[in-house]
């Protein structure tokens, strides 16, 4: 039996006679050559992690298409196949476009404002001083929260009959033990300003890495050119900011469209149906209905329609990136 620790010394013989312009040697009948082994051993060792990624993501999604197709029901016994029936109880269901449709809405407001408070903290954040840095790392806390515990430490502060916010409200004049969950506007409202609030952080930070990549030299050229602070911003930081503009809005337009938490603990979809975004109601349909296979349908619609809005985004915010476009 031949040592293994003979192989790179084979390989080398194998280069030097190459490079000596002499015939290339044939691979002994039965063995591999090297380089196949070469390639196939990253494969062998990332073999068991994609095994694993493929059983916790394809197998659910194709498990999601193929339940899409059936009224499988979890107390209903044995489904079976209806075609696009599904589909279409979706669709021409009322509450359901009323769910997309402010599930949009909801995404639209909290990125846009998510997005403008953002820059508007980056901006002054962006020069590395020792304060800079400091408030850098308060302005992670937040972030650090679980949506969850904010939803519930938010609920907490909003009781009518003994929370912080009810209390200084009154004192401000406002009407003692008022429930601000309790109207659909209001409650809307404080569900915007606990998403600005844990998410706020996250695009100011990846603005501000992107202030502190920018060269300086255009800078410096438009100040000797006596542009003002805000000719400076127009024209020169801004456009150098769309790629981690774009970067920011899809990032945060993705996972603001898996939110789910805070809704589900702040209001549960209501007063009435006024806050019941799409994953409440697939939530609803899927775990309290029981009905899989419609659940199933309204998830891929869902999927369908995310994927065609990030690419729409980032086509439309890359030809921004064009300065002549600015």
């Amino acid at each position: 039996m031949r040592s293994t620790a003979a192989l790179p010394k084979a390989g080398l013989q194998v280069e030097d006679s190459r490079r000596a312009g002499g015939q290339t040697p044939t691979v002994p009948p039965g063995r591999k050559p090297l380089a196949w082994k070469k390639r196939s051993l990253p494969w062998a060792y990332m073999a068991p992690s994609m095994i694993v990624l493929l059983l916790m993501t394809v197998a659910p999604a194709a498990f999601i298409f193929y339940s899409a197709f059936r009224n499988d029901k979890i107390l209903g016994g044995v489904g079976r196949f209806v075609g696009f029936n599904n589909f279409i109880e979706a669709v021409s269901n009322a509450s359901v476009r009323h769910a997309f449709l402010i599930t949009l809405a909801f995404v639209a407001g909290a990125v846009i404002l998510e997005m403008l408070l953002g820059f508007a903290l980056a901006l002054p954040l962006a020069a590395q001083t020792t304060a800079n840095k400091v408030g850098a790392a308060l302005m992670l806390l937040p972030f650090a929260v679980t949506p969850a515990v904010a939803a519930m430490v938010f609920k907490q502060l909003l009781n009518p009959n003994y929370g912080w916010v009810g209390y200084y409200l009154g004192q401000l004049g406002f009407p003692k033990g008022v429930d601000l969950l309790g109207d659909p506007t209001s409650a809307w409202i404080v569900l915007l300003i606990l998403d600005i609030w844990q998410w706020t952080p996250f695009i100011a930070l990846i603005l501000m890495a992107g202030l502190q990549s920018l060269p300086g030299e255009p800078r410096e050229a438009a100040l000797v050119d006596g542009a003002s602070p805000w000719q400076m911003f127009r024209h020169i930081t801004l456009p150098a900011m769309i790629p981690f503009i774009a970067i920011a809005a899809v990032l945060r337009t993705i996972q603001a469209f898996k939110t789910f938490d805070s809704f589900k603990i702040l209001t549960g979809g209501g007063p009435g149906s006024s806050t019941e975004i799409i994953n409440l109601g697939i939530f609803r349909v899927g775990l309290q209905s029981f009905n899989v296979g419609l659940a199933c349908a309204l998830g891929v619609i869902f999927l369908i329609i995310l994927s065609l809005l990030v690419p729409l985004m980032l086509r439309v915010i890359g030809r921004r990136s064009d300065p002549e476009e600015m």
